[in-house]
Formats: C-alpha cells, structure tokens, sequence
C-alpha cells in the first residue's frame, strides 16, 4: 500500500471533474478528488501501487485534452475512508 498525491494542470470543467472522480471511484482505492481551481485538480491517493497507475492511465485517456501537466509525490498514509469530492 501507498499513498500519492497526484496533482494535474490544465482546463478542467465540471464535466471533467466529475469524470475524474468517478475513475477513482469505480477503481478499489481509498483518498479525495480535491478541485483546487479550474486549472488545478488534486488526488490524494491510498492504495495498491498497480490502481493508482491505473486510475492515472484511466484520466490521462479520458481527459488528455484537458491536462496540459502532472506532478506526482509521496504523501504520507492518511487513512482514508471510500472517495470523496471536495469540489
């Protein structure tokens, strides 16, 4: 198990949030979908290292227009609990 904090950069509407945030949903992984403005999402992630490369292929390809630039780091475990929105 670890935990990621993955931060993209780009032209996010509503529409492509949401579709963010179901991926992570749909995949069995623990953290937050956090729109930090409408050029700026963050996903606190915790889980199996191989669906948090699947969550970020899964965005990467349905959003890719979107996305102009990505930063991943390690973040400490915080032990969370489902997927949450914080929009």
């Amino acid at each position: 198990m670890i935990a990621r904090k993955i931060t993209y950069r780009g032209n996010f509407n509503d529409v492509a949030i949401g579709e963010m945030y179901n991926i992570t949903r749909d995949t069995e992984i623990t953290g937050q979908v956090k729109k930090i403005s409408d050029h700026e999402v963050e996903l606190n992630l915790e889980g199996d290292p191989s669906y948090i490369k699947l969550i970020q292929h899964r965005i990467e390809r349905k959003v890719k227009t979107a996305i102009t630039d990505k930063t991943i780091v390690q973040i400490p475990y915080q032990y969370y609990v489902g997927v949450t929105l914080l929009a």
